[in-house]
């Protein structure tokens, strides 16, 4: 993977210490299938990314190449699209005090984020999804999706506007040996505002997503 021009791209990178496998690559281009995500991921040529995944069957395709975005989402059935905008941060050093959620959290963070049990069950297994307490209280829970980006951050209502985002961000920098990446929505600005102010760095790349079905 070193000859590849974009492989510090954060979300290759994450893409790349999963289980995938590569479609097509040469010098400026880049196709892989990441199984954990059931997606194609695709960097580099618009004409050699297009000819070379066209006639698959894909549910779910992200690159940074607009051109192929606007390829498929015009010719094919894709029911959903987004476009993130990508950002970093460091780890950091430090004990976190961060938790990973007990049985009745993991009911409720499955509740809240709209998902399973058995999905938020997996992610506690998998060192995925933590929580944040004050006392005892569970106040805000942060997750790793299954691309390797940081989400599922999410904090009681009656506990927001009080900086616990910004906090359990700062201490999930300290469990994580790698850079952390994340997506936010690019019309999301309250999202965007808060990551630039607990340092996160983007860069000059928007992630265009098609997607048939949700993760």
């Amino acid at each position: 993977m070193q000859k590849y021009k974009a492989r510090n791209m954060p979300h290759i990178k994450a893409t790349l210490r999963s289980e995938n496998k590569i479609i097509y690559e040469d010098n400026d281009t880049l196709i892989i299938y990441n199984k954990p995500a059931d997606t194609y991921i695709a960097e580099g040529d618009t004409k050699t990314i297009i000819d070379r995944i066209k006639s698959l069957k894909i549910e779910r395709l992200e690159t940074s190449n607009k051109e192929v975005f606007d390829y498929f989402y015009n010719t094919e059935n894709f029911k959903y699209h987004q476009i993130c905008l990508q950002c970093y941060h460091k780890p950091a050093k430090g004990n976190a005090k961060l938790y990973l959620p007990t049985l009745e959290e993991v009911r409720w963070i499955a509740k809240t984020y709209g998902t399973t049990i058995s999905d938020i069950a997996k992610m506690r297994e998998n060192n995925e999804i933590f929580v944040y307490r004050e006392g005892n209280e569970a106040i805000s829970y942060v997750g790793i999706h299954i691309d390797g980006s940081v989400g599922f951050l999410y904090t009681k209502p009656e506990y927001r506007q009080k900086g616990y985002a910004t906090k359990i961000e700062e201490e999930l920098f300290k469990i994580r040996k790698e850079p952390i990446f994340s997506q936010i929505l690019e019309d999301n600005k309250a999202s965007v505002a808060m990551h630039k102010k607990n340092n996160w760095k983007f860069n000059k790349y928007k992630i265009y997503w098609l997607f048939n079905k949700s993760f």
